[in-house]
């Protein structure tokens, strides 16, 4: 199998779980559709029932006093999204908004496209029904330049680790029975595994014997190492999304009606004041009206895009698209995503056989790990997600090409070394961003896409920076085991890279570029201290707020999705309080 055989395989796998979906296996599971009448009146409404949105409809509606309503644009999560195995189908289906990204004519050129698919959550759960799984927090250095830029304490990572806490069921004995327990939450809705399989100790060895410290647990506050990672899968083998976790267990609650298959296509304002939401229905435009406040958790393309359609954004930009000004902010600028890298090494010869994996597992073992350039730092500059792949060319062409679309001839030359040996696959990124994008209008149509620029590698500063760092995670072929198994890292044959030494800086600036795609951690185009205050209130707009990865001020090091749904425990308390 090559890789357009892999994508067309991929489509056609995708049509099959549609077909399954039909057959609503899992239609019991959640929250069922209200049919809202125009005109209709809630204390509160939450645009977007994803990661964010998901957990502030929850927490709001444990007050039985209010009413709760939660308007989503997609429908339920298909079967499949349950099962880790299958993630790598989930994205170009109903459950994803299927956006992709401008050609900026500089990243991303080296690809089946010269653009980047850009996959979003369309269902309940959002993203977190899509994602892939690592349980990541980030750095307690993220949350600090949160603090600044909210110019409040509250936003740091001591002040955070209750919200994190008070979401997480930890599952994992080991770590339940070491001296890092505390870090964790024991009663909380989100069931949290540890990915135990014994490939990766190998690996963890070689990266402890070239310097990194290797960890049990990478989500304290200590978090610069290499470790086995947590998973957002529970003992069951059930993906923990946030309908899994906070909206089913919610569906019997009166007092929180769901709307599916339902776009929010402005926020009503009167004056300076959020009074609720326009909605576009299989009916036809309707009304709903906010008592007490709207919140946005439609995420970091669709918040502002909303905003945007109701007036609030950049001035020119608006007035460009024939939207009248209602309140003059820079909504939309400032995207931020972590760049993916591709570096793979290769290792020992094998003949094993595939083994089955059962659906509940991640498809291929995998470790973590992050480190800095500056040895005396203690925080990351970078992190890596690593799979391993024995004797896996399958695998292999369905990283490369499916969940990340790089060039045909790259998945094939990736294939074709893992036929017979065993591939290092990682995703390397660099963990705080120089490079911004921006999420702008396509017109005043609600029903167009956003136009999304990701700036990717935009500053220089990031290009330079990942072509250095990387030099310093190959080390690792230094150790005593890459050695012994003749490991050596894989050289694709990249056409813009042709007669550069492949030990230059120069040559790992041009592997970046032919080797880049996202990692799909889009934040921070509406970011607090600039769009909102440090409550989360949109500046200018009274009654309306702002929760989800748009928020964040800047990026975590690692996935999101933690951040996210801490940013939305947080901002609930917050509501309440101020209500």
């Amino acid at each position: 199998m090559d890789a357009t055989a892999m994508i067309a395989t991929g489509k056609s796998t995708v049509a099959l779980f549609l077909a399954l979906t039909s057959l609503g296996l899992t239609t019991y599971k959640w929250p069922t559709h209200v049919p809202v009448q125009d005109k209709a009146a809630y204390d509160y409404i939450v645009v977007g029932a994803g990661t964010a949105g998901s957990v502030v409809a929850n927490r709001l509606s444990e007050d039985p006093n209010v009413n709760v309503l939660l308007i989503e644009a997609g429908g339920d999560p298909h079967w499949e999204a349950q099962h880790p195995i299958l993630f790598p189908y989930l994205t170009k289906s109903e459950m994803d908004w299927n956006y992709i990204s401008e050609d900026d004519g500089y990243s991303a050129q080296y690809h089946r496209n010269k653009y980047l698919d850009l996959p979003s959550g369309k269902a309940l759960g959002g993203s977190s029904t899509l994602h892939h799984f690592y349980y990541v927090r980030g750095d307690p250095y993220d949350y600090k330049l949160w603090a600044e830029a909210a110019n409040d304490d509250s936003w740091n990572w001591w002040n955070l680790l209750p919200y994190f806490k008070k979401s997480e069921r930890l599952e994992d004995q080991y770590i339940i029975d070491s001296e890092t327990a505390s870090f964790h939450g024991m009663d909380g809705p989100v069931a949290i595994t540890r990915e135990t399989r014994s490939q990766s100790l190998k690996y963890l060895e070689a990266f402890g014997e070239v310097g990194h410290k290797i960890m049990d647990d990478s989500t304290t506050n200590d978090t610069m190492g290499f470790a086995r990672p947590l998973w957002y899968i529970s003992k069951e083998g059930i993906r923990q999304s946030s309908a899994e976790c906070f909206l089913a267990p919610a569906k019997g609650r009166s007092n929180l009606q769901v709307m599916k298959s339902t776009t929010v296509t402005k926020v009503l304002i009167d004056g300076d004041k959020a009074i609720g939401v326009e909605c576009s229905t299989p009916d036809g435009l309707i009304n709903i009206y906010a008592n007490k406040e709207t919140i946005l958790s439609a995420g970091a393309f669709n918040t502002p895009k909303i905003l945007m359609l109701s007036g609030v954004g950049p001035k020119e930009h608006l007035e460009s698209v024939g939207i009248p000004v209602v309140y003059d902010s820079p909504v939309g600028q400032n995207l931020q995503d972590h760049v993916a890298v591709v570096v793979a090494h290769k290792l020992e010869q094998t003949n094993d056989a595939v083994a089955p994996q059962p659906p509940s597992d991640f498809p291929v073992p995998t470790f973590i790990g992050s480190g800095a350039f500056n040895k005396g730092q203690d925080y990351s500059d970078w992190v890596t997600l690593n799979l391993i792949c024995r004797n896996n060319p399958a695998a292999l062409l369905l990283l490369s090409s499916v969940v990340f679309g790089l060039h045909d001839d790259v998945c094939n030359q990736l294939a074709a070394a893992g036929t017979g040996s065993e591939v290092l696959f990682t995703v390397f990124n660099k963990a705080r961003p120089s490079s911004t994008g921006t999420v702008e209008l396509r017109s005043a149509d609600p029903h167009d896409s956003p136009k999304i620029f990701t700036g990717h590698l935009s500053n220089s500063i990031d290009l330079e920076d990942n072509a250095k760092w990387l030099q310093d995670f190959i080390k690792v072929t230094q150790s005593s085991y890459f050695k012994r198994v003749g490991g050596e890292t894989i050289y694709v044959d990249l056409p813009n890279c042709q007669g550069l030494d492949h030990d230059t800086t120069e040559y790992w600036k041009c592997y970046v570029l032919n080797m880049m795609d996202t990692t799909f951690h889009y934040s921070s185009s509406c970011r607090m201290g600039s769009v909102l205050d440090s409550r989360l209130r949109v500046l200018g707009i009274k009654n309306l707020r702002v929760g989800d990865a748009s928020a964040m001020p800047n990026q975590v090091t690692g996935n999101i999705n933690t951040a996210v749904m801490v940013l939305a425990e947080k901002l609930a308390d917050m509501i309440k309080e101020d209500n």
